[in-house]
Protein backbone atom coordinates (compact mmCIF):
# COMPACT_ATOMS: atom_id res chain seq x y z
CA UNK A 1 0.00 0.00 0.00
CA UNK A 2 2.69 2.56 0.77
CA UNK A 3 4.08 2.17 -2.72
CA UNK A 4 0.71 3.19 -4.21
CA UNK A 5 0.69 6.35 -2.15
CA UNK A 6 4.11 7.20 -3.52
CA UNK A 7 2.84 6.67 -7.06
CA UNK A 8 -0.14 8.92 -6.39
CA UNK A 9 2.12 11.66 -5.03
CA UNK A 10 4.36 11.36 -8.05
CA UNK A 11 1.43 11.65 -10.43
CA UNK A 12 0.19 14.73 -8.62
CA UNK A 13 3.57 16.40 -8.70
CA UNK A 14 4.00 15.73 -12.40
CA UNK A 15 0.43 16.79 -13.18
CA UNK A 16 0.69 20.20 -11.55
CA UNK A 17 3.69 21.49 -13.55
CA UNK A 18 2.14 20.14 -16.73
CA UNK A 19 -1.00 22.18 -16.07
CA UNK A 20 1.13 25.26 -15.45
CA UNK A 21 3.10 24.60 -18.59
CA UNK A 22 -0.02 24.12 -20.66
CA UNK A 23 -1.47 27.35 -19.24
CA UNK A 24 1.69 29.16 -20.28
CA UNK A 25 1.59 27.44 -23.65
CA UNK A 26 -2.04 28.49 -24.06
CA UNK A 27 -1.16 32.08 -23.22
CA UNK A 28 1.64 31.98 -25.79
CA UNK A 29 -0.70 30.44 -28.33
CA UNK A 30 -3.32 33.11 -27.67
CA UNK A 31 -0.71 35.85 -28.04
CA UNK A 32 0.60 34.27 -31.24
CA UNK A 33 -2.92 34.02 -32.69
CA UNK A 34 -3.66 37.63 -31.76
CA UNK A 35 -0.48 38.73 -33.53
CA UNK A 36 -1.40 36.66 -36.59
CA UNK A 37 -4.88 38.23 -36.59
CA UNK A 38 -3.38 41.73 -36.48
CA UNK A 39 -1.03 40.88 -39.35
CA UNK A 40 -3.90 39.40 -41.38
CA UNK A 41 -6.11 42.45 -40.73
CA UNK A 42 -3.30 44.77 -41.83
CA UNK A 43 -2.71 42.71 -44.98
CA UNK A 44 -6.42 42.74 -45.76
CA UNK A 45 -6.84 46.49 -45.27
CA UNK A 46 -3.68 47.23 -47.25
CA UNK A 47 -4.93 45.03 -50.09
CA UNK A 48 -8.36 46.65 -50.08
CA UNK A 49 -6.80 50.14 -50.07
CA UNK A 50 -4.53 49.18 -52.97
CA UNK A 51 -7.41 47.89 -55.08
CA UNK A 52 -9.61 50.89 -54.26
CA UNK A 53 -6.81 53.17 -55.44
CA UNK A 54 -6.32 51.02 -58.54
CA UNK A 55 -10.06 51.11 -59.32
CA UNK A 56 -10.04 54.90 -59.03
CA UNK A 57 -7.04 55.12 -61.37
CA UNK A 58 -8.76 52.89 -63.95
CA UNK A 59 -11.98 54.94 -63.71
CA UNK A 60 -10.07 58.18 -64.21
CA UNK A 61 -8.19 56.69 -67.16
CA UNK A 62 -11.47 55.49 -68.68
CA UNK A 63 -13.08 58.92 -68.24
CA UNK A 64 -10.15 60.67 -69.96
CA UNK A 65 -10.16 58.20 -72.83
CA UNK A 66 -13.94 58.46 -73.19
CA UNK A 67 -13.83 62.28 -73.30
CA UNK A 68 -11.02 62.19 -75.86
CA UNK A 69 -12.97 59.77 -78.07
CA UNK A 70 -16.18 61.81 -77.70
CA UNK A 71 -14.31 64.93 -78.80
CA UNK A 72 -12.90 63.13 -81.83
CA UNK A 73 -16.34 61.77 -82.71
CA UNK A 74 -17.95 65.20 -82.51
CA UNK A 75 -15.18 66.66 -84.68
CA UNK A 76 -15.71 63.89 -87.24
CA UNK A 77 -19.49 64.45 -87.27
CA UNK A 78 -18.94 68.18 -87.71
CA UNK A 79 -16.53 67.60 -90.57
CA UNK A 80 -18.91 65.23 -92.37
CA UNK A 81 -22.06 67.30 -91.89
CA UNK A 82 -20.38 70.74 -92.19
CA UNK A 83 -22.39 71.89 -89.22
CA UNK A 84 -22.15 72.14 -85.50
CA UNK A 85 -22.85 68.72 -84.02
CA UNK A 86 -25.00 68.33 -80.98
CA UNK A 87 -23.08 66.80 -78.06
CA UNK A 88 -25.86 64.22 -77.53
CA UNK A 89 -26.10 63.27 -81.22
CA UNK A 90 -24.61 59.80 -80.79
CA UNK A 91 -25.50 59.16 -77.15
CA UNK A 92 -28.89 57.53 -77.68
CA UNK A 93 -27.87 54.16 -76.23
CA UNK A 94 -24.94 55.01 -74.00
CA UNK A 95 -24.92 55.44 -70.27
CA UNK A 96 -24.46 59.04 -69.12
CA UNK A 97 -22.38 59.64 -66.02
CA UNK A 98 -23.98 61.63 -63.26
CA UNK A 99 -22.18 64.78 -62.33
CA UNK A 100 -20.96 64.79 -58.76
CA UNK A 101 -23.00 66.95 -56.45
CA UNK A 102 -20.98 69.60 -54.66
CA UNK A 103 -20.14 68.40 -51.17
CA UNK A 104 -21.95 70.21 -48.41
CA UNK A 105 -19.99 71.45 -45.45
CA UNK A 106 -20.36 69.44 -42.27
CA UNK A 107 -22.10 70.93 -39.27
CA UNK A 108 -20.50 71.02 -35.82
CA UNK A 109 -22.70 68.15 -34.67
CA UNK A 110 -21.68 65.99 -37.63
CA UNK A 111 -18.00 66.76 -37.06
CA UNK A 112 -18.33 65.92 -33.35
CA UNK A 113 -20.08 62.65 -34.20
CA UNK A 114 -17.36 61.70 -36.69
CA UNK A 115 -14.60 62.52 -34.19
CA UNK A 116 -16.27 60.43 -31.47
CA UNK A 117 -16.64 57.46 -33.84
CA UNK A 118 -13.01 57.69 -34.91
CA UNK A 119 -11.86 57.96 -31.30
CA UNK A 120 -14.02 54.97 -30.32
CA UNK A 121 -12.67 52.86 -33.20
CA UNK A 122 -9.09 53.88 -32.39
CA UNK A 123 -9.53 52.99 -28.71
CA UNK A 124 -11.07 49.63 -29.64
CA UNK A 125 -8.18 48.86 -31.99
CA UNK A 126 -5.64 49.66 -29.27
CA UNK A 127 -7.34 47.25 -26.84
CA UNK A 128 -6.84 44.38 -29.24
Amino acid sequence: MPSMETIDETEESTTTPTTTTSTEELKQLIQHLQEELIVEDKRYFDTVAYFKDRIQEVQEEHTKKQRFLETQLLQAITAVEHSVADGDYWLNNTKMQKKEQPKKKLTKEEKTLIRSRVKKAYTASKKK
